[in-house]
């Protein structure tokens, strides 16, 4: 059983691990957009759409790499009042705080991220900029992001389950 669930916790650490890949490089666009901006004010000719693109883009950015932060320990956490505890302990809590807090608050963000996605998408929402452009993609990052963290979240479960497991084995308790 133990093997499996490491398995599945690679699994997921590997999409992580590749989603923050791919989408790390929101940075290189970003930086184009940037660039176009701060050039064509300093000219005097600033552009409607890269202040909007960049809002988009860095958005985009953070929330589609939030499940890699996760898998590297990025996020905010309670070490400072569990890391003189075992740990046995530390995973413990680790796991009552990923059921009662992480899960809810992102299965939540996933539901109403997808229907704010869903009737954005339905009624081909535009910005209201004069550059006008449709939304429902930048929205679509929003249940996108809620899932990558679910699974990065049940990872981070799997590998608590398994901490316990072998310091259980380890000190003859079943």
């Amino acid at each position: 059983m133990g093997d499996i669930l490491v398995k599945i916790s690679n699994l997921l650490d590997n999409l992580s691990e590749w989603s923050g890949r791919l989408f790390c490089w929101l940075v290189v666009p970003l930086a184009v957009i940037i660039i176009i901006e701060f050039v064509t004010r300093s000219l005097n000719m600033a552009r409607i759409w890269t202040d909007e693109a960049t809002g988009f883009v860095f958005g985009a950015h953070f929330m589609l790499c939030a499940a890699y932060g996760l898998l590297y320990g990025s996020h905010v956490r309670i070490d400072l009042f569990t890391s003189t505890l075992s740990q046995r302990a530390q995973a413990i809590i680790s796991i009552i705080c990923y059921l009662l807090l992480f899960f809810p608050f992102v299965i939540v963000w996933f539901y109403y991220g997808w229907q704010y996605f869903y009737a954005s998408w339905a009624v081909t929402e535009r910005s209201w900029s004069l550059w006008a452009p449709v939304l429902y993609p930048i929205k679509l990052v929003i249940p996108i992001s809620a899932f990558l963290l679910i699974l990065q979240g049940i990872s981070e479960v799997i590998k608590s389950i398994v901490t316990i497991s072998i310091l259980s084995e380890i000190s003859g308790e079943v």
